[in-house]
């Protein structure tokens, strides 16, 4: 899939709200010192590529969405940062990843056993964070952010369970992929939320934006999973060690697309040419072209919805950030 003037946009949007807050947050986790030279050097390493611009970008909107300042959120931003940074350690370790956006993850680099231990310490890293905004804001809203953390990262925890447990069921229904998908979305809408409660937003504003971060965060997925369908490398190791992408799961509705796929990812290694047929099969696919058509509608009623926010002024962004993730899908 090619990059289009409106991903770069939203990505030049996110990175601007989210550059203080990263470069903080790697400060914080090179800063801890560990006895262990292996440990250190995997922080590096990870720090080195840590480009998560979405999720501290989107507690910035949020917040400034609702009448808030943007820069209020950036002490919450750090701490979520390094939060998701631990979960998402972790998840490379259950999902067995080797690469991630064409590098090694620090799985690959220092095996399991080092990787184990630089999610645990984000997290923790994390949970101190968390603990000192409580000088920083109202108890109402810290008990109201931890509770949404409690809330949506367990979720994601269920999910992630939930995919667990599937790995290599070739077998699973797009309903049951879908489900999975969207209960791991939970992160978005928790940032959103976040984000919202700083700006001092009343509870249905809250949760407006906390849906419209539901729905940012399936697009944001299935817009992965058409990727991966493109990446030889990821879509096999999908099939050996995850659940396979969205897309494919809706062409097997087609037995005989199902039979011809299978035998394509079950070789030694998947071919460009093997990769180009699996491509074109998915994309003429009409089980995938109604897929497609129902994740537009999505978007459509999100854009819906979000016109009601406080902030008029910041429409057009927060509109943006779903028509690029659906444009050239």
């Amino acid at each position: 899939m090619k990059t289009t003037k409106l991903i770069v946009q939203v990505n030049r949007m996110l990175v601007e709200r989210s550059k203080k807050s990263l470069e903080i947050a790697k400060k914080e986790i090179l800063q801890e010192k560990r006895v262990s030279e292996e440990i250190n050097d995997a922080f590096k390493y990870y720090a080195k590529a840590w480009y998560d611009v979405v999720h501290p970008g989107l507690v910035s909107i949020a917040c400034e969405a609702v009448g808030g300042r943007a820069d209020d959120t950036i002490p919450v931003q750090v701490a979520m940062l390094l939060l998701t940074a631990g979960f998402d350690v972790h998840d490379d370790i259950i999902d067995e990843s080797r690469t991630k956006y064409g590098k090694p993850t620090v799985f690959a680099k220092f095996g399991k056993d080092i990787t184990l231990l630089v999610g645990d310490a984000f997290l923790m890293k994390a949970l101190v964070l968390l603990h000192k905004l409580e000088k920083q804001f109202p108890t109402e809203k810290i008990n109201a952010i931890w509770d949404i953390i409690n809330s949506l990262f367990f979720e994601l925890g269920d999910a992630e369970a939930l995919e667990a447990s599937l790995k290599g069921n070739i077998d699973i229904s797009p309903e049951e992929g879908f489900r999975i998908l969207k209960m791991k979305a939970s992160t978005f809408e928790a940032h959103m939320r976040i984000g919202a409660i700083v700006g001092g937003a009343e509870k249905d504003v809250v949760d407006l934006l906390g849906d419209y971060g539901r729905t940012m965060g399936i697009l944001v997925s299935i817009r992965e999973d058409f990727i991966d369908v493109f990446e030889d490398e990821e879509l096999q190791n999908r099939f050996r060690n995850e659940c396979l992408p969205l897309p494919i799961l809706y062409a097997f509705k087609s037995p005989q697309t199902k039979r011809t796929i299978i035998d394509y990812l079950s070789k030694q290694r998947v071919s460009d040419e093997d990769a180009e047929k699996i491509v074109d099969m998915i994309y003429e696919d009409e089980n995938v072209e109604t897929f497609r058509n129902e994740v537009n509608q999505l978007a459509e009623e999100a854009l819906t919805e979000i016109k009601n926010i406080p902030n008029k002024k910041l429409l057009s962004s927060v509109e943006t950030l779903i028509k690029g993730i659906i444009e050239d899908l």
